[in-house]
């Protein structure tokens, strides 16, 4: 769930807890220090490439949570968004999309559950013979 006031006063909150300033974030991050105040005082919302690299420049920096906090999909290899894929507002079933909207807004330990469930579920797929019963 996109919250991107959340998203600058957390970004603020982790630079103050790494003792950075937002020029030294700046360089340990390649972003310029002015648009990370500007994040930081939600006048900009950052790119998903942003996000990453100011979540890598700071110690303690949950990426799947400031990932959803900019309205990104979590960064896992086998991502529920893939960059030429379709986003939760294109999917056309309302039931696959409010699965992908709870997903989104859970806490990690619940995306975590949810994803073991799902890389469960595949793992069953991939060893089910083809002539058994689904």
């Amino acid at each position: 769930m996109k919250d991107m006031v959340q998203f600058g006063l957390q970004i603020r909150q982790l630079r103050k807890m790494n003792h950075l300033t937002l020029r030294e974030l700046g360089e340990r991050s390649g972003v310029s220090y002015s648009f990370i105040n500007s994040i930081e005082n939600n006048r900009f919302n950052p790119s998903r490439e942003t996000v990453i690299a100011l979540a890598d420049a700071l110690n303690r920096a949950d990426k799947d949570e400031l990932l959803l906090l900019a309205g990104f999909a979590p960064t896992d290899e086998e991502s529920l968004d893939t960059p030429s894929g379709p986003g939760v507002s294109d999917i056309d079933d309302p039931e696959v999309s409010l699965f992908f909207k709870d997903f989104q807004s859970a806490p990690k330990e619940r995306r975590d559950e949810m994803l073991r469930f799902w890389h469960f579920i595949k793992e069953q797929q991939i060893n089910r013979t083809p002539d058994s019963e689904q």
